[in-house]
């Protein structure tokens, strides 16, 4: 089968040799064959066999010495520059393929300054045949490269048109007793596009082709008849096939016999028109179903473009009724938190409890608790008391009359320790029941926030601008970046999308971005390169940049004597252009405030990369750390900055202050409330504020402040370094750190710096 394909190929090239080569405009310039042949040879077809194929066709159409000299010339200077870069394995540049194709045509140039003492018709000849190659190229490379299943660009499609009018000038040459074919020629181009392209390129083709006709004779004698038949043709097209293909007989029929628009006109001049349609006729209707398929690519475009509209609609209607379900859900685990009993509620239930348990068969009952009933009353609340506080009571707590009197003291103080102990385990598993409960249904909060926020989001409708989109490709293709498919949306007037289908070797050509960012009006960034699933292709994702970009620096030091350092920090990328850099001081040092540091940090990555909101992520990692047996505290230092507007987030528990050194100042953000995992309900100390380019931030863990001998100093040092580079910033406030220590670590050091910048 891809024998049979690549014969029909280089049979069809064979063909376009022959007629090109007999396409001369006015009968003196033919520079049309030369240009195919070169094309082709540029587009990658076997030039071993275009040779002799090029050279045939030129002989068969001219057989005169100067179309051998001319043509062997041609073909031997391609054929030595190809095998030479080959052979070398160097691939020929366009640049440098237009000078071979300079080089290739001087034995035209000089057989035709030699027979024909004429200078100025080469040199027409050559420039012409050069953009001739050039059309050729832009056609070609799209159509072997991409296929038919994407469309073509405004070059492509205005080199096409000049190859079709360098053909029905070909044509024009091949007129046997009056029957014309390039009358078939372009009977049948208007009847296929009329079915296949918008009325507009159908009417463009059928004036191209009367063109080809003009170039060839210097008459105008076709250009208003095949004009006709376009209009003919658009007017009643019809899905019955034979209307337009008799309109356009009828039309033939009425300019030759009755207005006389041909010069002669006979019964073997109306046989081109009946012939083409015929021909038109037998094509099958799937065929040109799939051509119109093809070409209408863009108006399809716009149909999906429309329904992912739609489809928004109903995905954001879903986000709304799960955003409730889950707000539901936070409201029936809040209803269900039991809450602790007060004081004065625990002593009574123990107090029955004692009395049940040790007075309920003994003989002095009714003295006790009738007679005496106020001071066993008071002796019984003093004891509960005394075991709620201290943890246990002991017979030196009873006093003595009571001794003197019960035989049962050593059982009460049993009973009461007991009863204490058991409703201090009760009390602990319904607290952390209660938290558990607090935590679900803050995590059920957080989702409902992230499903309303993610429908707000869906519910703006997505703009396409299909005008951008050609631009791009066209501008693409123009800078030899073959691009299949170009989608420009957005969503809001801050950041614009766009999605491109390129060749695998064109990915990561740099012009890509700023070709997008000039067409789109603002700078454009690749943020994914994704396989596409169409073989040889790559998906690129271009966004509008942020407005400002960041660059980090970390140094840090172990305690001495520790071999783990108990600090840990994060640097990630979280949605919407932000960045977090967060610092952990897991508290003392070692594997277990490695281990401290390390789970808090990790918490906290993943909720910011699942878009809670602050609050939520602090109080939810809190209380999931004070429900840990394990005594695990950390200091908790957060910067969020937005990328878009320049505005920090930080956010502190238990952390130091933390530093932003200006151009000619440092500020300070002051520390604020207690560590992770000590009180569950301890909110975060939260500080916004907005950044300048130059800025550079500051955070360090208690190791480096604590080595300085004030604040102030700590503010002095750091304002008076001159560094710009956030690592060397880095190094150097840990190094002094060191050295105020004597040159040893009193405890786990690290810093973080980051510097904010406008994005170039």
């Amino acid at each position: 089968m891809n024998k049979l394909f690549s014969v029909f190929k280089y049979f069809s090239f064979f063909v376009l040799f022959y007629i090109l080569a007999g396409a001369g405009i006015n009968l003196v310039v033919f520079p049309f064959a030369i240009g195919l042949f070169l094309s082709l040879v540029w587009c990658g077809q076997k030039s071993y066999i275009l040779a002799p194929l090029y050279v045939g066709a030129s002989l068969l159409q001219s057989p005169t010495l100067t179309t051998l000299i001319s043509s062997l010339c041609l073909v031997g200077v391609i054929l030595l520059v190809s095998g030479i870069h080959t052979k070398l394995k160097k691939p020929i540049k366009l640049s440098l393929y237009f000078v071979y194709a300079l080089i290739s045509q001087i034995g035209y140039v000089f057989s035709e300054v030699y027979f024909n003492s004429s200078i100025i018709i080469p040199f027409i000849t050559v420039v012409s045949s050069i953009l001739f190659m050039q059309c050729c190229n832009q056609i070609f490379s799209a159509i072997l490269v991409r296929g038919f299943n994407y469309k073509l660009s405004s070059i492509e499609i205005i080199s096409c048109f000049v190859l079709l009018c360098a053909i029905s000038c070909g044509l024009t040459a091949f007129n046997f007793w009056g029957f014309e074919i390039v009358k078939v020629f372009a009977v049948f181009v208007v009847l296929l596009s009329t079915y296949t392209f918008n009325i507009s390129a159908t009417l463009i083709s059928c004036i191209t082709v009367g063109l080809g006709s003009l170039l060839y004779m210097n008459n105008p004698e076709f250009i208003a008849p095949f004009a006709l038949f376009g209009l003919s043709a658009v007017a009643f097209k019809s899905k019955y096939k034979f209307i337009p293909c008799v309109a356009i007989i009828s039309l033939d029929l009425c300019l030759g016999y009755f207005i006389g628009v041909y010069y002669s006109y006979s019964y073997i001049n109306a046989l081109p028109c009946l012939i083409s349609s015929i021909a038109f006729i037998c094509i099958p209707n799937k065929l040109l179903e799939n051509l119109s398929g093809i070409s209408s690519s863009n108006s399809s475009s716009v149909a999906m473009r429309n329904i992912v509209n739609r489809n928004r609609e109903g995905l954001t209607k879903r986000l709304y009724d799960l955003s409730e379900v889950f707000g539901e859900m936070d409201y029936v685990f809040r209803s269900m938190i039991k809450g602790g009993m007060s004081k004065d509620e625990v002593k009574e239930i123990l107090m029955q409890e004692i009395r049940s348990k040790v007075c309920e068969d003994c003989k002095e009952r009714n003295y006790c608790h009738r007679v005496c009933e106020n001071e066993t009353n008071k002796i019984f609340s003093e004891l509960v008391n005394c075991a709620l506080e201290r943890g246990k009571t002991t017979l030196l707590d009873i006093p003595a009359h009571l001794t003197s009197r019960c035989s049962r003291v050593s059982n009460l103080v049993a009973i009461i320790n007991n009863l204490t102990s058991q409703y201090k385990q009760y009390a602990s598993f319904m607290n952390n029941l209660d938290a558990s409960r607090v935590l679900i249904a803050e995590q059920l909060s957080g989702v409902s926030k992230i499903m309303k926020s993610l429908a707000d989001e869906v519910n703006k409708n997505v703009t396409f601008d299909i005008g951008r989109e050609n631009s791009i490709i066209d501008e693409l293709t123009f800078n030899n970046i073959v691009c299949s498919d170009a989608v420009i949306y957005e969503q809001n007037t801050d950041v614009t999308n766009a999605t491109l289908v390129v060749r695998n070797e064109d990915a990561e050509k740099i012009k890509i971005p700023s070709i997008v960012s000039k067409i789109c009006g603002n700078k454009m960034v690749v943020s994914r390169n994704d396989p596409s699933s169409k073989s040889g292709y790559r998906v690129l994702t271009l966004k509008t940049a942020p407005k400002y970009d960041v660059i980090f620096g970390s140094a840090n030091c172990t305690k001495e004597g520790s071999v783990i350092n108990g600090d840990c920090f994060s640097l990630i990328r979280i949605e919407n252009d932000k960045f977090m850099f967060a610092l952990c001081d897991g508290m003392g040092s070692g594997e277990k405030a490695e281990k401290a540091s390390s789970l808090a940090i990790g918490l906290i990555e993943n909720f910011y990369k699942a878009g809670f909101d602050n609050d939520i992520i602090l109080s939810s990692v809190n209380k999931l750390l004070s429900l840990n047996r394990e005594e695990i505290f950390s200091a908790l230092d957060v910067c969020v900055v937005d990328l878009k507007k320049g505005i920090a987030d930080f956010i502190k528990m238990g952390a130091p202050n933390s530093f932003i050194k200006h151009e000619s100042e440092i500020s300070t953000i002051e520390s604020g409330a207690l560590p992770l995992g000590i009180v569950q309900d301890a909110p975060p100390a939260i500080n916004k504020t907005v950044l300048q380019t130059g800025d550079f931030v500051f955070l360090c863990t208690d190791g480096i402040t604590d080595s300085f001998e004030s604040n102030e100093k700590l503010m002095d040092f750091i304002n008076n370094l001159k560094a710009n580079n956030p690592q060397m910033l880095a190094e150097m406030l840990v190094d002094k750190a060191i050295q105020n220590n004597g040159g040893s670590a009193n405890d786990d050091m690290t810093v973080l710096v980051a510097k904010i910048f406008k994005s170039a």
